[in-house]
């Protein structure tokens, strides 16, 4: 463990300690409140809490006639931020992303600046920060980033257990796995085993002792979890378990019983580079910088067995994750968020080479984030007098005009005009103060904070706000007067769980029209108008509302009926 002794170098551990903070702050809890849910998945995970305060059931709640699809440490969370103001909103659905993500980066960084040179700490847990998968998620109500901040939490404490040489008991790694495995399920406890498998195999320790570790960490991990499995069979039956078969080894194995985002083997390739966004670019411009040297699996593996501990730890853990997701054929980018502070660690040190061998690299990448900030800031200036219709009439042009159209709604010019000149300002002045040549790190950090800030402030928001979902609820309200809607839903294959969030969980489905009561209000795609019309040929029925462009939620467009 890497000691401070001078007074000097614990205040500098402390003043970057806070930075860390404020910034991962700062580029989340001010905007997470902004912007209406636009996908299937955040409400679909809101609405589990609404079922939960509603039914006072913090076990298993029903909501849209269904049991929620993963385990509930996220819905108690967005519960318990929920109470003080007695309901769900977006700002308190996002709110457990986003502290578990301001939690990550502080206490990825003030562990392992203790341990590993400080600066390389603090520039890795900016990249952390600023890294486009890494910060998408900690904006959105899913269970991914609290899923990473108690994984990663789990990886840090075993790395603190084998630092001990595993003496005692590891009950602070046990109590963060066992909120993963509160989260998503036993994922929580598998990957932080497997890394910690491999860490010991590779400094030489036997398989028996690896055994005996490891059940140590899942028999503590999984105590508390097993209070909630049997009290949640206890109300939900063989249903219940059926769906904890299905969700975690049915979705590994590939045999779910619906269609669960299935990619190739190559998929994690691209998304992975894409996800680092933009420190990929750096990377790119170091590979026409090295002078490559032919490495043979002994040199490598000296070089492997040779790492600092938390170089090696943090290979490890990177390529356990990588590897691991590669097996199954459900596929998404943010199974991968769990490795993202350790590579960000590699990539810290691989700038910090390049700033002492190939320091024109830096530069370069310096320069085009620079550039790119100042391009940002006149497209979001340049759109508001943009003809909207130079786009095309394509359905991808289509929802970017839908998109492009909700920015030149905002009707607070002066507002709009100092959040897209932040980038321009900050690239600017930092170039005058030859940032670029003294610090084109500086340089490149804060161009790309200042887009991500206006990004946030004015871009997503806009993004999310063009989905007519929240409109068309609202209006929805205006005419049943906030009595139970009902889905007509014949091919029961897409719930409305936006529309029904902001119904106040007040949509019943149906896949008949003959359930339908004598009088009401029904929604139902527009595709399907034509076979509810025709079941209900014997009922007075009237289309009374239609969404005002087809993409929703669910990607078609809604419609509204009034039958009696």
């Amino acid at each position: 463990m890497q000691i401070y002794p001078s007074r000097q170098e614990k205040n500098e551990y402390r003043v970057l300690c806070f930075a860390v903070l404020m910034i991962a702050a700062m580029l989340t809890l001010p905007f997470i409140g902004i912007g209406h849910f636009y996908t299937r998945g955040e409400p679909r995970e809101a609405i589990v809490a609404v079922a939960m305060m509603e039914q006072s059931n913090y076990i298993l709640p029903i909501f849209q006639g269904e049991f929620a699809f993963k385990p509930p440490m996220l819905h108690w969370l967005v519960s318990l931020f929920s109470l003080p103001q007695g309901y769900v909103s977006e700002f308190t659905a996002r709110m457990p992303s986003a502290v578990a993500f301001i939690a990550m980066c502080t206490g990825f960084f003030s562990f392992f600046a203790r341990r590993y040179p400080m600066r390389r700490v603090f520039l890795a847990t900016l990249i952390l920060i600023t890294s486009f998968e890494v910060h998408r998620a900690a904006m959105t109500c899913r269970v991914d980033m609290v899923l990473t901040a108690f994984m990663v939490g789990g990886f840090i404490s075993l790395y603190r257990w084998h630092e001990r040489h595993l003496k005692g008991l590891p009950i602070v790694a046990s109590l963060l796995i066992s909120g993963a495995i509160l989260t998503k399920g036993p994922i929580g406890a598998i990957l932080p085993c497997f890394a910690l498998t491999m860490m010991m195999l590779t400094d030489g320790e036997g398989l028996k002792r690896c055994v005996i570790a490891c059940l140590k960490i899942v028999f503590l991990a999984a105590i508390i979890p097993a209070l909630w499995y049997i009290a949640a069979y206890h109300y939900g039956g063989d249903e219940f378990i059926a769906l904890v078969m299905e969700e975690n080894f049915g979705r590994f194995l590939g045999k779910m019983t619906y269609e669960s985002h299935e990619n190739g083997v190559f998929y994690y390739f691209p998304i992975l580079l894409g996800g680092l966004m933009p420190w990929t670019l750096l990377a790119v411009c170091g590979l026409f910088t090295e002078k490559w040297k032919k490495i043979t699996p002994k040199t490598w593996w000296r070089q492997f067995s040779e790492m600092h501990p938390i170089r090696r730890w943090s290979l490890i853990v990177s390529i356990c994750v990588f590897v691991f997701y590669l097996i199954p054929k459900s596929k998404r980018s943010v199974y991968l968020l769990p490795l993202y502070p350790f590579i960000s660690l590699l990539i810290a040190d691989y700038t910090f080479h390049l700033l002492q061998y190939h320091r024109k690299a830096v530069r370069v990448f310096a320069l085009t984030l620079a550039s790119l900030a100042i391009l940002f800031s006149i497209a979001m200036i340049s759109v508001r007098h943009l003809d909207l219709s130079i786009l095309g009439d394509s359905r991808s042009s289509q929802r970017l005009i839908c998109q492009l159209a909700e920015l030149q709604k905002d009707n607070n010019t002066v507002t709009y005009l100092i959040m897209a000149i932040i980038p321009l300002l900050t690239a600017v002045v930092l170039l005058w103060k030859r940032a670029l040549s003294l610090k084109p790190l500086t340089l490149a950090v804060c161009s790309w904070i200042a887009c991500l800030f206006t990004i946030e402030a004015s871009l997503n928001p806009a993004i999310k706000n063009s989905v007519p979902d929240y409109r068309f609820s609202q209006t929805v309200k205006h005419y049943t007067r906030n009595s139970e809607t009902w889905y007509f839903n014949p091919r029961k294959d897409e719930t409305l769980y936006c529309i029904a969030f902001y119904l106040g969980n007040k949509v019943k489905e149906v896949n008949s029209a003959a359930q339908l009561p004598p009088t009401g209000y029904v929604m139902l795609r527009l595709k399907d108008a034509e076979a509810f019309e025709q079941q209900a040929i014997n009922r007075n029925i009237a289309r009374v509302l239609t969404t005002d462009n087809e993409f929703t939620s669910i990607k078609h467009d809604l419609v509204l009926y009034r039958f009696e």
